[in-house]
């Protein structure tokens, strides 16, 4: 499936005791901002399910008119106390291709990212 991943810098989004405590890995979060970034969509006006937790991260599906979207919510403590997370946006059947920059859901998560101070650069 196309994809795309930001990545970012963030103090923001710490999950919860009991968001600890249904993660797959313990090493891995994500719980607090998938769960915001999915309410954040549901209010944008799209389909956007409740978080689950994976051994990666915290998933939650997206649905925008016809098209589909897996998106992967992780964040990891680095070893001198910064915080990186990432979000990936997954489009669609498997594939190998970039998602298009200028895909709409993909720009609307940039941009609430972007609200909440983050700085998100795209690989």
């Amino acid at each position: 499936m196309p994809s795309t991943i930001l990545w970012f810098a963030t103090d923001d989004f710490e999950d919860s005791d009991e968001d600890r405590d249904a993660r797959i890995n313990e090493e891995i979060g994500g719980a607090a901002l998938a769960k915001w970034l999915s309410a954040e969509l549901q209010t944008k006006g799209l389909t956007a399910s409740a978080p689950w937790a994976e051994d990666h991260g915290w998933e939650f599906d997206v649905r925008d008119g016809a098209d589909t979207y897996l998106i992967v919510c992780t964040i990891e403590d680095g070893q001198d106390g910064d915080r990186e997370a990432c979000v990936q946006v997954h489009k669609g059947k498997p594939g190998r291709d970039s998602l298009d920059a200028s895909d709409p859901l993909l720009r609307q998560i940039t941009v609430l990212l972007e609200g909440r101070g983050a700085a998100p650069r795209i690989e």
